[in-house]
């Protein structure tokens, strides 16, 4: 994007880096599991880093935003050098960032529900950049004839990998994109040919759509947990968004499950994408595959040097924590009309 499209986009983007799945296991001397976001394929390149220079082809940097986990800010914060405190949601625990996602969701609709929002998965592998860059582009452009109001990427490859999640799309559509009946999780292998002969597509994790409509989602299925929200945000530490699960005792366990975004229950349509190489990642055996072809890397020189020298910035300040005002969000836009 250029300068000028730069200063007038709404447009935003949320980096998705504390969700959990697959760990590897350095040979390297590292007695501690490393996330999968945090290495990277046959080079030093991360997926976390790959994920953020995708988000700066969707959205300006100040309009970017991560979910990411305390427990991993020596191999995160490096990255994020160019990524403002105040666009960080950070949870303590696997409880904790269940709720990162929506609660950034909501900060960019109390801005403005007319806002587009790009959710980029950052445990993911692909081989070819240009071809996803080109069709979140291409999503965008898409975005405002879209019904729904939400959109996704469905890949499409001679190899589809292993474990992967499937789009099931609906037999007859109308309106840009493919409209989608639900998805199919890490169905078996058998399975997954026959669906891919009836139209499935790889789900890529990857979704578009404005803030309103994602925000009322959140109110509809989760409707204590918008309010909730507003009392998370830690005061003791930084300018970051902190959700920690100290404060997740007044919200029901029901609400603190996962929320699903995917069809039925978000209704969506599909771009298909052909040819990216998409990999989800989504359990250890499709990242032991992977590694076969690409080997993981884990520079760990470069990661101690990091740590010491983290440690250093963060005895030399102490930050404070910034808070949203999540009152401004329009519920009457969430009501179902």
């Amino acid at each position: 994007m250029s300068d000028s499209q730069m200063k007038k986009s709404n447009s935003w983007c949320i980096v998705v880096a504390d969700d959990h799945g697959p760990e590897y296991v350095p040979t390297r001397g590292a007695a501690s599991k490393w996330p999968v976001q945090y290495c990277g394929f046959g080079g030093r390149t991360t997926l976390l880093q790959r994920a953020l220079h995708r988000a700066q082809q969707v959205a300006p940097t100040g309009q970017i935003v991560l979910t990411v986990r305390e427990e991993d800010r020596a191999r995160w914060e490096p990255a994020l050098w160019f990524i403002r405190p105040e666009r960080r949601f950070i949870s303590d625990s696997r409880i904790a960032s269940s709720l990162t996602t929506a609660a950034a969701l909501l900060s960019i609709a109390a801005d403005s529900i007319s806002h587009e929002v790009t959710i980029l998965p950052a445990r993911r592998y692909v081989a070819d950049e240009w071809v996803v860059c080109t069709a979140l582009s291409r999503l965008r452009a898409i975005l405002p004839r879209v019904p729904e109001g939400v959109a996704t990427l469905g890949m499409i490859d001679v190899d589809s990998g292993v474990d992967e999640d499937y789009l099931v799309p609906c037999a007859g559509h109308w309106g840009a994109g493919v409209l989608v009946q639900a998805m199919a999780r890490q169905p078996a292998e058998w399975v997954a040919r026959h669906l891919q002969q009836k139209g499935a597509m790889v789900a890529s994790g990857i979704l578009m759509g404005y803030a309103g409509r994602l925000a009322a989602h959140i109110w509809r299925h989760r409707p204590s947990l918008t309010k909730a929200l507003a009392y998370l945000a830690c005061t003791e530490t930084g300018r970051e968004h902190r959700l920690s699960a100290d404060h997740c005792g007044d919200i029901s366990r029901s609400d603190l499950r996962p929320l699903s975004w995917w069809p039925p229950t978000l209704p969506q349509r599909a771009l298909p994408v052909y040819h990216s190489g998409w990999r989800g990642l989504h359990t250890a055996r499709a990242v032991a595959t992977m590694s076969t072809s690409f080997p993981l890397m884990i520079d760990l020189d470069l990661q101690r040097q990091t740590e010491h020298e983290l440690g250093q910035v963060r005895k030399s300040h102490a930050m404070k924590s910034a808070t949203f005002d999540y009152k401004r969000i329009e519920f009457d836009y969430f009501e179902d009309r």
